[in-house]
């Protein structure tokens, strides 16, 4: 499953491009960066992300709606007024 959810994320940017783009940034990351990162990777590795099929699915509904433009976002104001009012 881990791998079906890596190929709906990153179906966008093939993975290649994202590889060069992050080699990109830890080449010239300063140690705190690098720090950052070191601990992000460490704790993604330490992770279980499987989903179940439900979550898979309503996940790519969620992605083509971004990609398609029809996914519309809020302000977080926005989203407390709306929250407040009911």
């Amino acid at each position: 499953m881990l791998i079906e959810l890596n190929l709906i994320i990153f179906h966008v940017m093939e993975t290649s491009i994202l590889k060069e783009k992050l080699h990109l940034i830890v080449d010239s990351a300063d140690e705190n960066l690098l720090e950052i990162l070191h601990t992000v990777a460490s704790e993604f590795e330490q992770s279980n992300f499987d989903l179940t099929p439900e979550q898979l699915l309503e996940l790519k509904k969620r992605l083509e709606l971004f990609d398609s433009g029809k996914m519309s976002f809020s302000t977080w104001d926005e989203m407390i007024s709306r929250i407040e009012s009911k």
